[in-house]
């Protein structure tokens, strides 16, 4: 907790693509369904505001320390613009998903963004949504806050993984659970939603850790429900990823071999018929089968069932 972060290594930079402002626009003609259709009537693409991440929690693909050779390199707010523009006057998108790792992840970079959306008025023809991390948003003050909202935010993904403080800090997350309260009723105040994203069965982790994440969503529903904006929560079993912080220590303990760790497998979570909700997720649901804690990778799955139907009966509801 604490320590500075940066991304990349010294004298890697040539195995990066070129600078990521002098790279074309997606060609969309490649992308079967990218503009698509929105739930709510838009038009809506995803976007790319900038590349790595500087954090390294310990389950993560993306941890710095499981790509040494990559810098984060954050787009020109100019560049973002342009690509913005020739979406809107050539598809008729006017609305934005930022999938990067971390577009609202500095500082920084929230407001060279902010300042070049007022300027523009994006939220006078679009919206948009983002990822970002309950440390730096913590640190926000309210005027920053407030201009994300003017600008269009319309939800923020944050990667909250656990709801106990042992857990948050055996992952190196560098949150609290106050934080993560904190932050979600700032948002929701301001009309802004939130996607939390959750994992249930990490290495340690015993049963009443586990309750502390499941009580915690639920907590953080019944927080925004009378809030203007509106939380949602996206559940996943833990499973190890090559070169992360977390297969180095499970390959450490001398009870797993590399095998048994990239032994991947999908995972039915429907009880072999259609649930609608479960819809969307089967790309999601694979694992090694493996019980890394103190819970069963049964009962793990049955809270994930739990909390992924409560959030589809909350949605059909609201």
């Amino acid at each position: 907790m604490g320590a500075p972060v940066s991304g990349g290594r010294s004298g890697t930079g040539h195995h990066l693509a070129p600078d990521i402002n002098a790279l074309p626009y997606v060609d969309r003609r490649f992308l079967a369904h990218d503009p698509y259709p929105a739930e709510d009537g838009r038009t809506e693409a995803n976007m790319v505001g900038a590349r790595g991440c500087p954090y390294d929690c310990s389950f993560c693909g993306a941890a710095v320390s499981a790509n040494p050779d990559i810098t984060i390199r954050v787009r020109k707010p100019d560049n973002i613009l342009g690509e913005m523009h020739e979406l809107r006057d050539c598809h008729g998108v006017t609305a934005f998903r930022f999938v990067d790792d971390l577009f609202l992840g500095a500082r920084r970079v929230i407001e060279t963004m902010m300042k070049a959306f007022t300027v523009e008025k994006v939220s006078d023809w679009a919206v948009w949504d983002a990822t970002g991390r309950i440390n730096v948003l913590h640190r926000a003050n309210d005027a920053t806050l407030d201009r994300l909202a003017d600008n269009g935010l319309r939800e923020v993904a944050l990667g909250i993984e656990s709801g106990n403080p042992r857990v948050l800090r055996y992952i190196d997350k560098r949150i609290t659970p106050a934080m993560i309260r904190t932050v979600i009723r700032r948002l929701s105040e301001r009309g802004i939603g939130v996607k939390g994203y959750f994992i249930l069965g990490f290495p340690s982790e015993s049963a009443d850790e586990l309750d502390d994440t499941v009580s915690l969503v639920r907590e953080l529903w019944h927080l925004t429900d009378r809030l203007p904006g509106r939380f949602r929560a996206s559940v996943f079993e833990f499973r190890p990823y090559p070169g992360t912080p977390e297969w180095s220590r499970l390959v450490a303990t001398g009870r797993y071999t590399a095998e048994q760790l990239l032994a991947y497998g999908a995972v039915d979570l429907t009880g072999d018929g259609l649930d609608d909700a479960m819809r969307g997720r089967d790309e999601f649901n694979f694992s090694v089968g493996i019980q890394f804690g103190g819970v069963p990778v049964d009962d793990v799955r049955r809270h994930l069932v739990e909390l992924s139907r409560e959030q589809h009966d909350r949605r059909v509801v609201a």
